[in-house]
């Protein structure tokens, strides 16, 4: 049991690593703009076809396609940004979730138009190597996928925590008002980060991809998943980020080694479920942002 129990404590963290980038833009909108970004996961899908497209056509390595994803991304979601979130930000909450609800449904659409409801996998040379350590074994895949998006999350923290841009943001998040008296260009800003957090949900797609099957259908999963992260993790925070990506890496990993596999994902929704009753304001807590 004991040697079971390491195995699923590896695979928790690596999971949770996977999870941390995959939910990152999703805080990050939150934290920041406080726009609740209900889009979020089909941009996650699509960063999961566009390392099977990038592979298919082009034969390139995953690996490769979470770099590229994160320019390709960004500049979807200054597009989005500009298009549609710039035109009711000031609006009700209310009419933005509608507007995002709208843009995923036509996403999800287009994707099951595009690629059927039919599942994929993205397979490449290490997908099936296993590495062992002691009792310990760990997936090649899972393993890159863990380790790009633990440095592209540490690249979040470095850019919001030690450029002067990033201090900008953070300046934003906490008055977006006297940021602007300062002269601070806040639209631009804004769009900075919305870009940044749709480049986070591709990225994480692109990590999704490379270590569970997928469909465009299928998205609605990881924005439980994202949404749960962060309602643990906390707004806006990269580091709260990753503690909350960890804890639910490793209670989903944890269990399934003590629980029944179909009783694991009933735990998972109970707890985002029990989490939203205890904080009691819900998703309206987006509103007291926490960089």
């Amino acid at each position: 049991m004991l040697s079971l129990l390491l195995q699923a404590a590896v695979d928790g963290i690596l999971l949770g690593l996977i999870y941390t980038i995959m939910a990152l833009g999703l805080s990050l909108i939150l934290g920041v703009l406080g726009v609740i970004n209900v889009a979020h996961s089909v941009f996650i899908m699509l960063g999961s076809f566009f390392a099977l497209g990038l592979l298919t056509l082009l034969h390139l390595d995953p690996a490769v396609s979470f770099v590229l994803s994160v320019p390709v991304f960004f500049l979807a979601g200054a597009a989005v940004y500009r298009l549609l979130i710039q035109r009711v930000q000031r609006a009700p909450a209310t009419i933005g979730i509608l507007v995002l609800f709208g843009l995923m449904v036509v996403v999800e659409t287009a994707g099951i138009l595009l690629w059927t409801t039919d599942t994929r996998v993205i397979t490449v040379g290490y997908s099936n190597l296993r590495l062992s350590a002691g009792p310990v074994t760990v997936n090649g895949a899972r393993l890159v996928a863990g380790g790009l998006s633990l440095l592209a999350t540490a690249a979040a923290y470095w850019f919001l925590k030690r450029t002067l841009t990033g201090r900008a943001v953070v300046a934003m998040a906490d008055n977006r008002d006297a940021a602007s008296v300062l002269g601070m260009d806040v639209d631009r800003l804004s769009m900075l980060i919305f870009g940044l957090g749709i480049a986070a949900a591709g990225a994480g797609g692109v990590a999704i991809g490379m270590t569970f099957p997928f469909a465009p259908q299928d998205h609605i999963q990881w924005l439980a998943w994202a949404f749960l992260i962060v309602i643990v993790g906390g707004l806006g925070r990269v580091e709260s980020t990753l503690l909350g990506g960890l804890v639910i890496g490793l209670v989903q990993t944890l269990a399934g080694v003590l629980l029944p596999f179909s009783w694991v994902f009933l735990l998972m929704y109970l707890l985002l479920l029990v989490l939203l009753i205890v904080r009691g304001q819900g998703l309206a807590g987006a509103r007291r942002r926490e960089l």
